[in-house]
């Protein structure tokens, strides 16, 4: 577990991308373009937007002490952990490669998996991108497009992860606010608070209104944006969908991952053998400590291989430099399949 120096060498099989970039466009270490208006390219591209010649980076680890070229912005941190899982899997698969990301926003990882198989081992492929959000999924067939790929030739499914089909409450809104799940909207303690505030203020005939006609409490509240603001979301009503239904057409899935803010645990754990059956490697970004541990410790009752584990909100000091994780990192491999 967190042998980071047998990763040292893994991006030495891609010579970072470089040329032009169209306006309006990021552009990262692979060449996958990011138009600005997904709102996310300042993490993990290159800082140019515009008609000019951009020279990328390869992803470092160290997000604290190491110093910045001039002009160049590149993966770091929780992202190069991200980026050392697509090309492995890219690098490991054969004949057909399916890969699931949970979480999707507007499909980032999804893409970036497709654009590492491309470079390194091309073959036919089916992404499967779960995004619960109209606005994600949109903005999910945006950025497959962007990047060549026809979002009709894969699954983009737009439900909420969870471990039953119960429609589940969901705060609904701008895909920005980055910080949603099924877990603590949808609790039974959190429900019989909405019901205790409707009757309070005395809008129970207009919420039944909502609830029938709109699919939603009309309950607002107010998330952190991925940006650091704030956002005013909906407490709406979501489909939702497990991992046997997503896993269930797939004899093999070379890759699944999966960032739900904190449904992650709801999501995995009634699944295990499921998982254990059919899928190669996972990585989930984990949201609080004890979330982390619990999955952790089933992935190991269960006999996979633990790659890398670092807590959430945690500064970690490794060999290959300094990081301060806001998401934790939890990536396993399936010894039973490779």
């Amino acid at each position: 577990m967190n042998k980071l120096e047998d990763f040292s060498t893994t991006f030495d099989a891609v010579t970072p991308w470089a040329g032009i970039v169209g306006d309006g466009y990021h552009v990262d270490f692979l060449g996958t373009l990011t138009h600005v208006s997904l709102g996310l390219g300042s993490q993990s591209a290159n800082s140019a937007i515009g008609e000019r010649f951009v020279q990328t980076a390869l992803p470092i680890l160290d997000n604290v002490n190491s110093a910045r070229a001039p002009g160049i912005r590149n993966i770091r941190g929780e992202g190069w952990f991200e980026a050392v899982n697509w090309l492995v899997a890219a690098k490991e698969a054969r004949n057909a490669f399916v890969m699931v990301t949970l979480g999707a926003w507007h499909g980032s990882q999804a893409v970036c998996c497709h654009r590492a198989l491309q470079r390194l081992n091309p073959m036919p492929a089916k992404l499967v991108a779960v995004e619960p959000m109209p606005a994600g999924v949109e903005l999910t067939r945006r950025h497959f497009r962007d990047n060549g790929i026809d979002p009709d030739d894969h699954w983009i499914v737009p439900m909420a992860v969870s471990d039953r089909n119960d429609p589940v409450f969901f705060a609904t809104g701008l895909p920005a606010a980055g910080s949603q799940n099924c877990y603590s909207t949808n609790a039974p303690a959190t429900r019989e608070s909405y019901l205790k505030r409707l009757i309070e203020v005395g809008q129970t005939e207009h919420a039944l209104r909502d609830l029938l006609l709109r699919n939603s409490t009309g309950i607002t509240t107010t998330l952190p944006s991925a940006g650091g603001g704030k956002v005013d979301t909906e407490i709406k009503y979501v489909s939702a969908i497990t991992l046997r239904d997503l896993l269930g057409p797939f004899d093999k899935v070379d890759y699944l991952e999966s960032d739900i803010q904190q449904s992650e645990i709801l999501a995995f754990p009634p699944f295990m053998d499921l998982l254990k059956r059919k899928v190669r490697r996972i990585h989930i970004g984990t949201h609080g400590k004890d979330v982390h541990w619990a999955l952790r410790d089933l992935f190991v009752r269960d006999a996979w291989d633990i790659v890398f584990s670092y807590e959430p909100n945690c500064l970690h000091e490794t060999i290959l430099g300094t990081f301060k994780a806001n998401d934790g990192v939890l990536t396993v491999r399936n010894p039973d399949l490779h």
